[in-house]
């Protein structure tokens, strides 16, 4: 009976995310004036508000209903547990008219500009793309926010930069660049 419990719950596991990786192909980036959005998918922001109320439940519940002195920790540990939902909220990436910003759940801001971009990377296992700069600072892509495919294609064409593709293997990591090739309605909308 154990083990049908751990099968249960590794299967349990695995349709949530893989329900949260789908949730990014679905949905699509915000447009403003001047800017793209793309923030956490609408699962994320579920997953992460649920695991924050079970947090905060079993800190109050443990508050109250330890009583020994050798069991005064739970509620700590609890407390840490929750002090660390934040942590799993994904920046808001946004493409802008002078270049890429992520802000992340606190404030903090990061912004890559245009021409400070160095290189960029995509990881074909886990969806992940990560544009870096000239100073080593990184912008990543990582599958929890919306439309990726979006997000890659429009830095791609306005950055003109070879990407460099990271297919990994059983054994080793193959990695090709692939450079950056207009197709002819890109040179006829220019026109």
């Amino acid at each position: 009976m154990d083990a049908f419990r751990h099968i249960l719950t590794a299967a349990v596991l695995a349709i949530i995310f893989r329900w949260l990786w789908k949730s990014s192909a679905i949905e699509k980036a915000t447009v403003e004036s001047g800017r793209k959005i793309f923030p956490p998918t609408q699962a994320i922001r579920l997953l992460t508000s649920s695991v924050g109320i079970v947090f905060a439940v079993l800190l109050i519940w443990s508050s109250y209903s330890v009583y020994k002195p050798s069991e005064r920790w739970v509620p700590y540990l609890f407390l840490v547990f929750l002090a660390l939902v934040p942590l799993m909220y994904p920046p808001v990436l946004t493409i802008e008219v002078d270049g890429i910003g992520s802000r992340t759940w606190f404030g903090s801001e990061k912004k890559i500009r245009w021409e400070d971009i160095a290189g960029l990377y995509y990881n074909t296992r886990n969806k992940q793309f990560s544009v870096r700069d000239n100073n080593g600072r990184k912008i990543t892509h990582a599958g929890f926010n919306v439309d990726g495919e979006m997000f890659r294609d429009e830095i791609h064409k306005r950055t003109r930069l070879p990407m460099k593709i990271a297919r990994p293997g059983t054994w080793k990591t193959e990695t090709i660049e692939v450079p950056y090739e207009e197709i002819e309605g890109d040179v006829d909308e220019r026109a």
